[in-house]
Order: C-alpha cells, then sequence, then structure tokens
C-alpha cells in the first residue's frame, strides 16, 4: 500500500503553478557526491536553459538538510546588496508540441537526512506530472585518463524502458551495497512500476576542478536519445576543447602526474582493446567495482598521485 507523503513534508513542496503534463520523462540530478566536477547537474541545466523550461516547483530545505554540513552560501549582488542562497531543489517542465514526452526536470542537491520523506515529495509531483520513465544523471570520480574519450555508463531497472525506447539496451545492475538517492527515487517509482534508466559519467579523479565541460558534454550526448527537441551541443563542444587544451598547458612540466596519466592511458586501452564492442554489463560492473572500492576504503598507493 503507497502512502503519501506527511502533511508536514507535503508542506515543504511549494508550487508556483500546476502545469498539465502527459507522458512525461523525469530527468534528476543532484549536487554533491553524485555530481563530480559538476558535471551531472551542469547538463540538466544547460537542457533547462536551451529549452527556456519554466519552473514550478521546488523543496523547502529545512527539513532535509544538516546546515553543518551543507551550508549556505553568501555573494554580493550588482547593487551592493548581499545574498543568502539554501540549497535548491527545483522543479522544470517543458512540454512538446508534437505529442511526444514532456519533460519534468529536478535539479537538486543530495540531502543528509529524511531521505524517504525527500524522495515521497519528487514523487509526488512526478505522479501529478503522469510520469512514465525516470532517467537519472550522476558523475563520480574515477580512475580515467583525460586524454581520452569520457566514459558514460547507463544502467536500467528493466530491460524495456517504454514505448519509444525499445532501442536503449542497458544493462540490470547486480550490485549489492550501499546506494545513493538515485537508487531510492529508482525503488519509490518502481512500486508504480515506472521503469527507470540511470546515466553515470566518469571524471579523472586527480583533476580538482569545479567544472569539467568534456564530461558534461558527453552526458548530454547519451541524454539526447531521451529527448525529443535537439540538444546543441557546440557551444559545450568549443568549452570542452578549450577545457582540454587548458589541461594540456597545465600538466606539461608536471612529469609525477604525466607518468600517472600514462599508466592510466595503458590500462584503459587495454580495457577498451579486450572488449572491442562495449557491453553494457561489463560497463555496469566497472560502476558497481568502483562503488564497492569506495566503500571498503581500497586505496592502492600507485593511484596516491598528487592532484591538479
Amino acid at each position: 500500500m503507497l502512502f503519501a507523503p506527511q502533511a508536514r513534508f507535503l508542506s515543504a513542496l511549494q508550487h508556483t503553478e500546476q502545469p498539465i503534463l502527459n507522458n512525461t520523462i523525469l530527468l534528476a540530478a543532484w549536487g554533491g557526491w553524485p555530481d563530480a566536477a559538476e558535471s551531472a547537474t551542469r547538463s540538466l541545466r544547460e537542457l533547462v536553459r536551451q529549452l527556456s523550461a519554466t519552473r514550478f516547483a521546488s523543496i523547502d530545505p529545512e527539513d532535509f538538510y544538516d546546515f553543518a554540513e551543507q551550508r549556505p552560501v553568501v555573494s554580493n549582488e550588482s547593487d551592493g546588496t548581499r545574498k543568502l542562497t539554501w540549497p535548491r531543489n527545483e522543479f522544470f517542465y517543458w512540454k512538446v508540441e508534437d505529442g511526444g514526452h514532456d519533460l519534468l526536470i529536478f535539479i537538486g542537491v543530495e540531502p543528509n537526512l529524511k531521505w524517504r520523506s525527500y524522495t515521497d515529495l519528487i514523487y509526488q509531483v512526478a505522479t501529478e506530472s503522469r510520469t512514465k520513465l525516470l532517467v537519472t544523471v550522476g558523475a563520480l570520480l574515477d580512475s580515467v585518463p583525460h586524454t581520452r574519450s569520457p566514459r558514460v555508463i547507463g544502467s536500467s531497472s528493466s530491460e524495456f524502458l517504454g514505448e519509444g525506447f525499445e532501442h536503449i539496451r542497458y544493462a540490470v545492475p547486480n550490485y549489492d551495497g550501499p546506494v545513493g538517492l538515485t537508487s531510492v527515487l529508482t525503488e519509490r517509482l518502481g512500486r508504480d512500476d515506472i521503469p527507470a534508466a540511470s546515466i553515470w559519467g566518469h571524471s579523472p579523479h586527480y583533476l580538482q576542478v569545479a567544472q569539467n565541460p568534456t564530461l558534461t558534454h558527453a552526458i548530454l550526448s547519451e541524454l539526447q536519445q531521451f529527448v525529443s527537441a535537439p540538444i546543441d551541443l557546440s557551444t559545450l563542444a568549443k568549452e570542452a576543447e578549450e577545457f582540454d587544451e587548458n589541461l594540456v598547458r597545465a600538466l606539461s612540466d608536471q612529469q609525477e602526474i604525466q607518468g600517472y596519466v600514462k599508466r592510466l592511458e595503458e590500462r584503459y586501452d587495454s580495457e577498451e582493446e579486450s572488449r572491442q564492442s562495449p557491453e553494457p554489463a561489463a560497463l555496469v560492473k566497472e560502476l558497481e567495482d568502483f562503488l564497492r572500492q569506495q566503500r571498503s576504503n581500497d586505496d592502492p598507493a600507485e593511484d596516491r598521485e598528487p592532484n591538479v
């Protein structure tokens, strides 16, 4: 039996309008651990920008964060005032004109507290919006070289993602262990037999960068098969090219890191050669292995290299 969110938490769900959506795809990403170099949330923000998607609801952060861990941010405005910004959890919508799939886009910050109540609020908006498919987007740090094509892995809760998506064949993961909010939301919507896909980009762990446009470009390239409207990747492609050129200059005199990257290249190329045509199940297993490694705090000495 399904239960609606408690009234106390329903009050945290704030609407500015109630759009009528149909045959909807929910795209969701969270800042924090599942957003290495902001690649996941930026991919959805770029989608919101290009589609001119409309913000229509948000979740008040008060009950869901330890503000000593997830602190608000103050900024100086152009008029001389100072603005305090709390963790944002916002819903946007975009309606398709040709009878395809409407989009419900959620961009938030992974909460510290009350995950089930928080997820119930997203579920509430999803069901009101007639969601037929969930697609979560994440990015993690991994031992991959920045000199190769970004690694993006897709998985799904079932082999069939719904009408119109028969061509997408993601592996169904068999991972056991601790999970993030993407798995919690997948399970919540799965109780209503709503299928889910999950897209994860892998960011080089040795790069301490605020944003990685190369990985954002790769994630959006994978994500666009779920979106009816065309996505213009040209600006991101140019930004990614400049990002890669700057990395080459930044690492040109750092022999230690260059040696480490060379070892990563050899490992990466060996994996690709042995795989030839990458199997989805093998790609998902790499993500599962990484999560297990994080859980066990396994940190080989060869991977302990300075960060850029």
